[in-house]
């Protein structure tokens, strides 16, 4: 092949170990498989597909927002009543106290009742916040240790003075005062925390939103381009040189030590052209056509081989060739020709019409040798040798895919040989040489590491257990 694109060339030399032709066979098969298969409603589909998936991760990000703040808030509501109800028991505890003991017997009892209260909101602490909000216990607890000395240092100057009721009164109030303000900053912590996770979930929240819009945008351009692309193949004349390259591709696996030239760009030609030593010279005359081929393409045939003087093959891929049978057989000018219907790129279909053109032309050669160039066929008899060529060529066909599909039953049968559930038993206490292909999630065995895959793409169990770890991961990164 002649390469003149210098940016090809630069890739192929760069790219040493990729293969210019297989290269070219990929995207030509892959082209063909869209143009099969194009169907105006997928990429539309895929698109749908993508933003119901964003709209249904941005919906379990506000689920989980929502969550996050109802957490806090109930949180912050339990502390904050729990820890009235301490203070509350608190101060009247302290006040019988006061009111029955003299001051050097109370200062021990509050000394410990002081302790005593200190211990009692750490459990509460530990009971009402998880253990995974290490900064909000960290910060409450401080706040109490900051109240408890706090209280301490009120209690000792109590105690000095002499207790009366303006002396108890004033120290009472202290203590509401204080553990005022210690309920507001347990709430300003509760809700710096909630307001800094919500910042994070609508960043994250933005951030997923910024990343549908960028794919939206690159799927629709991609359908854009994807589109004109099809657009562009469905012009015939595209469709015609990609489907010669496909046939080009196949005469070279067949004939790898053959010249094989593409000449469908020259006029009085046909499409390929193919040359082996010692061989007849066939002109391939190739028609992609949706529907069947008219008298006029077979006229342009028969001029193209009488000018080029050689063999000819015409191939209609997908449908037949008018006025022709399948693998009919014509003698012009001591070249012999063949017509092929629906040969859907089959290698085995081209081949053996190459073989009766080959057989063809060898036994005509023979004969010009012995008899010259006179030759005379009756009519009748080229037409039943040409039937029997035609039921020859059917029936060598028909028995290769019956073959074919005899070796993939019995492939198919002998990889059914085999005992399941003993292997699995049996591979928790020996080892395999050969192990059976097991699912980690549901104990599925499968044939073969190609059909674990495609099972483990469709595990519900499997789907189930990512979903979770998606989410905890989630979770631990935003909180």
């Amino acid at each position: 092949m002649a390469l003149k694109n210098k940016f090809v060339w630069e890739f192929y030399d760069e790219h040493k170990n990729l293969n210019f032709e297989d290269m070219n066979i990929l995207f030509v098969q892959i082209m063909q498989k869209l143009i099969e298969n194009s169907n105006p409603s997928f990429n539309v589909n895929v698109v749908s597909q993508l933003i119901e998936n964003v709209k249904h991760l941005q919906t379990q990000v506000s689920n989980v927002s929502d969550m996050f703040s109802k957490n806090a808030s109930d949180m912050n509501s339990c502390f904050t009543m729990k820890f009235m109800e301490f203070k509350r028991e608190y101060v009247e505890d302290l006040k019988m106290i006061l009111s029955n003991n003299t001051s050097d017997k109370v200062a021990p009892i509050i000394k410990e009742y002081n302790d005593t209260l200190l211990d009692k909101t750490r459990i509460m602490i530990n009971e009402i916040i998880p253990k995974n909000q290490e900064t909000i216990t960290k910060d409450i607890e401080n706040s109490i240790k900051n109240l408890h000395s706090s209280i301490n240092q009120d209690t000792n100057t109590l105690l000095k003075s002499s207790v009366n009721k303006d002396t108890l009164d004033n120290f009472i109030n202290s203590l509401e005062e204080k553990f005022s303000k210690t309920i507001v900053s347990s709430q300003n912590i509760f809700n710096s925390i909630l307001s800094s996770t919500e910042t994070r979930l609508e960043n994250r929240l933005s951030e997923l939103k910024d990343i549908s819009k960028t794919n939206i945008t690159s799927q629709t351009l991609l359908q854009s381009n994807v589109g004109e692309l099809l657009k562009k193949m469905e012009n015939s004349s595209s469709k015609g040189k990609i489907s010669e390259n496909i046939l080009f591709n196949i005469l070279q696996s067949i004939y790898p030590s053959a010249e094989i030239n593409s000449v469908g760009s020259i006029k009085e030609t046909g499409d390929i052209i193919l040359i082996r030593k010692d061989k007849p010279t066939i002109l391939f005359e190739n028609k992609n056509y949706d529907k069947n081929v008219v008298q006029e393409e077979v006229k342009k045939f028969l001029r193209d081989v009488e000018l080029q003087n050689c063999c000819g093959i015409m191939l209609a891929q997908h449908y037949g060739i008018t006025n022709k049978e399948n693998f009919e057989i014509e003698i012009n000018n001591n070249n012999v020709l063949v017509y092929l219907h629906k040969v859907e790129y089959d290698a085995d279909k081209i081949k053996a019409a190459v073989d009766i053109i080959d057989h063809f032309k060898s036994k005509m050669v023979d004969i010009n040798k012995i008899h010259g160039d006179d030759i005379t066929i009756d009519k009748d008899v080229l037409d039943d040798i040409n039937k029997e060529y035609q039921i020859f060529i059917a029936n060598k066909l028909s028995h290769i895919k019956t073959i074919k599909d005899c070796q993939q039953r019995l492939l198919t049968q002998v990889e059914e040989f085999k005992i399941p559930n003993l292997e699995y038993f049996l591979s928790k206490k020996y080892a395999f040489s050969s192990k059976e292909d097991i699912c980690e999630y549901c104990n599925y065995v499968a044939k073969n590491p190609r059909a674990l895959t495609a099972h483990l793409r469709g595990c519900g169990l499997k789907k189930q257990i990512d979903n979770k770890k998606n989410v905890n991961t989630f979770t631990e990164k935003n909180v």
